[in-house]
């Protein structure tokens, strides 16, 4: 019968551990100067080594002949296929209190062939609370010939009391050359034949994981029928290569949906794993990153400068940042649903609204602030189409006249009186909500807001809907909202628009909301503030027209210019 090779290749000393060395060295001098614990905790990721090393561990401790961190093999311990002095324990499993009681009433008996039983408690986090505390007190004071060995890949669920009693070593991931080096010795002992290529992205797709590292390879031999090459890794992964990324992340850039939508349904047609696949355009923003800010180190990590250079031309850093921030939380989102492609799509709409519509691509971060920034006159299109009011038809098209006949009209310059408007708006509209504030408003108005993804496919809505829901519900009123962004940036983004976020948010509230957005650290301030009930907020009715405020200037918009458009 095969044998699976993470079985094949266990190891069975210290000596063959890979990528621990800490632990290694912990535990041998530990045997070696007599310095035993009577409780370990082993934690860490999985497939890092833990119940390995626990074995090991236990093999050690009871050899006759221990020499070099390896065990003897001829002794009566080591030779016992089925040594009653190993106990290994799936709390997974068995993780009520009767089977810890029945634990208990066995610790006394003395060890069968060593000097020392070995309990190993595997997954030890998934004992129930009646099952720790019945574990609490043998695990504390246990008998000389009796040692514990809790394993567990969630630490922070074992009670502090069960982890205060015991030693600790934390296991860490294992570096991608480690895990190259392995596999390379496994592969030549099983004369696989293997693109250097092919084994970096095994150990970059394992993510520290040994054993998936190498159940990976086992899976690849089983799929390809000639050398092993980076595209099998990809397509038994259903993960995309580097180019592939590049290729996607070009399209988005240039905001090509429907060639996006197009690959989309090409790689789901393909099996291809959507949360994977999410992760995977992230890394490749990261590297670009990287290329960017740190190329020292980019270079001693990567050897493809060319895959990246084009790109890293055509994006900015905050473009790529708010891209990352945006997959994020869709990968988040992706893990309680099944439609994991749909929250792609969702995703990588508001990401294509999040920069130019143009088709250049974007060479600097003033070009990024043009695109994030645009000017009010985009404003009355958008509330004739979300409020069906009146507006005054001829803006549209005289706009369209005039950029005829100049090849880039300059961009709307702020009015400082405007600013200043905006920021009385601010502090009377968070006055204003804090001073009706009720707590059970924001969770039932933050589901409605969710609706808001089904119009980003609405070229008149799509822009103001991203910016909403790029946003948290803080604080709800009956009339008042208050919304906060990771930045100051695209709070002012939101307050610079309020009437088509308005407009945009009466479509699916069911009734009109006076909005205000501000910015993380402006609102620890304030909800510091509301907390400590240093100040008193009341009520103040608002005497100010936004249309009237976000109106342009005729003479400041227009003044290079023959026609004069009217704004009623």
């Amino acid at each position: 019968m095969y044998q699976a090779l993470y079985r094949k290749y266990r190891p069975q000393t210290l000596n063959d551990v890979s990528g621990q060395d800490t632990i290694v060295k912990i535990i041998s001098n530990s045997i070696k100067n007599n310095k035993i614990s009577h409780a370990y905790l082993f934690a860490g990721p999985r497939g890092t080594g833990k119940t390995s090393i626990a074995k090991i561990f236990a093999h050690m401790v009871n050899c006759e002949n221990l020499q070099n961190n390896c065990p003897c093999g001829k002794c009566v311990s080591c030779t016992q296929i089925n040594n009653s002095d190993i106990i290994e324990i799936d709390a997974a499993s068995n993780n009520g209190v009767d089977e810890i009681r029945e634990l208990r009433n066995k610790v006394n008996l003395v060890p069968s062939y060593g000097k020392y039983k070995v309990y190993i408690i595997d997954e030890v986090h998934m004992l129930t609370t009646g099952a720790f505390n019945a574990l609490l007190k043998t695990l504390e004071e246990p008998p000389a010939h009796i040692i514990f060995i809790l394993a567990t890949t969630d630490p922070h669920k074992i009670p502090e009391t069960i982890l205060s009693r015991c030693q600790r070593l934390d296991f860490k991931k294992i570096s991608e050359n480690n895990i190259v080096e392995k596999l390379t010795e496994i592969a030549q002992k099983e004369q696989i034949s293997i693109d250097q290529s092919a084994l970096r992205e095994i150990a970059r797709l394992s993510d520290g994981g040994l054993r998936d590292s190498i159940g990976m390879l086992d899976q690849a031999v089983a799929y390809a029928s000639d050398t092993i090459t980076a595209q099998d890794i990809h397509d038994i992964n259903g993960t995309l290569t580097p180019e592939d990324l590049k290729n996607l992340l070009e399209l988005i850039t240039e905001a090509n949906l429907e060639e996006i939508f197009k690959k989309l349904d090409f790689y789901n047609d393909g099996g291809k794993n959507f949360v994977k696949l999410t992760e995977e355009i992230i890394t490749f923003m990261r590297n670009i990153l990287l290329y960017k800010e740190a190329p020292k180190y980019f270079k001693q990590i990567y050897s493809n400068l060319e895959l990246y250079s084009d790109i890293a031309l055509k994006i900015s850093n905050n473009i790529l940042l708010t891209y990352i921030n945006i997959l994020n939380n869709t990968v988040s989102e992706m893990k309680t649903t099944t439609n994991t492609k749909l929250l792609l799509e969702l995703a990588l709409i508001k990401m294509v609204n999040n920069q130019e519509k143009a088709k250049q691509p974007i060479k600097s971060e003033a070009k990024i602030e043009k695109t994030l920034e645009q000017p009010q006159n985009n404003i009355p299109k958008t509330v004739e189409k979300l409020e069906a009011q009146p507006v005054k038809e001829n803006l549209v098209s005289k706009e369209k006249d005039i950029s005829k006949n100049i090849d880039q009209p300059n961009p709307k310059t702020k009015d400082k009186q405007q600013l200043q408007k905006i920021a009385e708006i601010k502090n009377i509209r968070i006055n204003n909500t804090l001073a009706r504030f009720k707590k059970s408003q924001i969770p039932i108005l933050s589901k409605k807001i969710l609706i808001l993804n089904d119009y980003l496919l609405d070229p008149d809505v799509s822009k103001w809907a991203a910016i909403l829901l790029d946003g948290q519900l803080k604080a709800a009123s009956e009339q008042n909202l208050i919304f906060v962004y990771q930045n100051e940036r695209l709070a002012n983004l939101f307050n610079e628009n309020l009437v088509a976020i308005e407009a945009t948010l009466t479509k699916v509230m069911d009734k009109p909301y006076k909005a205000i957005a501000t910015d993380i650290n402006d609102w620890e301030n304030i909800k510091n503030i509301f907390n400590s009930k240093k100040k008193t907020y009341t009520y103040e009715e608002e005497q100010f027209n936004l249309a009237d405020i976000f109106s342009p200037k005729e003479t400041n918009e227009f003044s290079n210019f023959e026609d004069i458009i009217e704004y009623n």
